[in-house]
């Protein structure tokens, strides 16, 4: 079962990377608009493939990974043209938004309501499946 670790802005974010990134292999972050008490994030495209990613995690990524799970901050922050999420090495340009880190693959918006390709995702990433990872 991949571990998931919630952080909460780029500073804690950054902490728990330098943390892990010797530690464990792969590590994805997933990207999201902050939310509120209820458990509902103000990005309405965060709220529709919250299900489909959240299915994807238990069911086809790596058990050995780890999942950074990114709270973004709120709507004003994200917008803000100085949002440090934007620039490298991360460069989200919409959230939701996954990547593996140290890699180059990246599923944004739309593409994480479908299982199809999240599917593809964690199979192409993954060491164990994949000859096209580098380890």
């Amino acid at each position: 079962m991949p571990d998931y670790v919630p952080a909460r802005g780029f500073k804690e974010m950054e902490n728990l990377i330098k943390l892990y990134e010797n530690q464990r292999s792969p590590i994805y972050i997933y990207f999201y608009g902050e939310k509120d008490k209820a458990g509902r994030s103000w990005c309405p495209d965060c709220v529709a493939a919250e299900d489909t990613i959240m299915s994807a995690f238990r069911t086809h990524a790596p058990a050995e990974c780890m999942i950074l799970v990114v709270d973004v901050g709120n709507r004003e922050f994200w917008m803000g043209k100085d949002n440090v999420f934007r620039k490298p090495p991360y460069s989200v340009e919409g959230i939701p938004t996954l990547i593996r880190w140290k890699g180059v693959e990246r599923l944004d918006g739309d593409q994480l309501l479908k299982m199809s390709l999240l599917e593809l995702f964690f199979e192409e990433t993954d060491p164990k499946k994949s000859a096209f990872v580098a380890q």
